[in-house]
């Protein structure tokens, strides 16, 4: 065998076990993706273990998938895993710099988690981003962040913004009763809270708000209104039994 015939061979050797490597990889992907789907799947259907154990097997088929990281980092962040969770988006933003969904997640965690002024540069990356799709959605998670520093311009400036892009985003709106009132403007929380309630279920944060927004206007009969909704449909929640020991308070003095 010449010297020539010996390299054509090698050479097709090496090109027939690179394609056979590009071919494990996309068998390798497409395993990931399909245990990826069957893990997010089980995860809405509140079957975490079983989540866990897809995606999980999706990152040993594919330890470079950013989804199967990202997916698996959102579960950990809904089990308060936290350091799991930030490993990750960690790892998952290496592999896809580009994701605004990602980005967004991320900044929930670091929000969550004490870190608002590190969440507000992911979640303005996310907003930025090409192709992301809602990037309301996280000027409404950027304010609620900012209301945690708490920075009640910068929160009010992003939920306004929001608010701009999608008028019926019902937290943000929420939000923005909560950050006029804290900033005085008593008419202003007033008008976000009824657009609020417009489109939402009362619940016992909007009727407490309510409630403290009218007592700031001496509307005492709307105090008395949203008092009436939060003992009626909420008796056991937080806000209903703090109102009860205040009233408990008022009688023992």
């Amino acid at each position: 065998m010449n010297r020539k015939r010996i390299i054509i061979i090698i050479g097709l050797s090496m090109l027939l076990m690179a394609c056979a490597s590009q071919q494990q990889k996309k068998n390798a992907h497409k395993i990931a993706e399909s245990n990826v789907k069957l893990g997010i799947g089980y995860f809405q259907q509140g079957k975490t273990d079983a989540a866990l154990e897809k995606i999980v097997k999706a990152l040993e088929v594919d330890p470079d998938y950013p989804e199967a990281h990202s997916s698996i980092a959102l579960i950990y962040q809904q089990l308060g895993e936290y350091e799991k969770s930030l490993e990750h988006y960690k790892r998952a933003l290496e592999l896809q710099p580009e994701s605004g969904i990602i980005h967004n997640n991320y900044a929930i965690l670091l929000c969550d988690t004490g870190k608002a002024q590190e969440a507000e540069a992911h979640f303005l990356i996310a907003i930025n981003s090409r192709g992301y799709r809602t990037p309301a959605l996280a000027l409404e998670n950027l304010g609620s962040c900012m209301m945690k520093i708490p920075d009640l311009d910068k929160a009010e400036n992003y939920l306004r913004q929001a608010l701009q892009q999608n008028p019926r985003l019902s937290k943000a709106l929420l939000r923005m009763a909560r950050v006029s009132f804290d900033k005085k403007n008593y008419m202003s929380g007033r008008a976000y809270l009824q657009r609020y309630h417009e489109i939402a279920e009362a619940n016992p944060e909007s009727l407490s708000l309510g409630m403290q927004i009218e007592k700031e206007l001496g509307d005492k009969k709307m105090v008395m209104d949203y008092e009436s909704q939060l003992r009626r449909k909420f008796p056991d929640s937080d806000e209903t039994k703090q109102l009860m020991e205040n009233d408990f308070g008022k009688r023992v003095k």
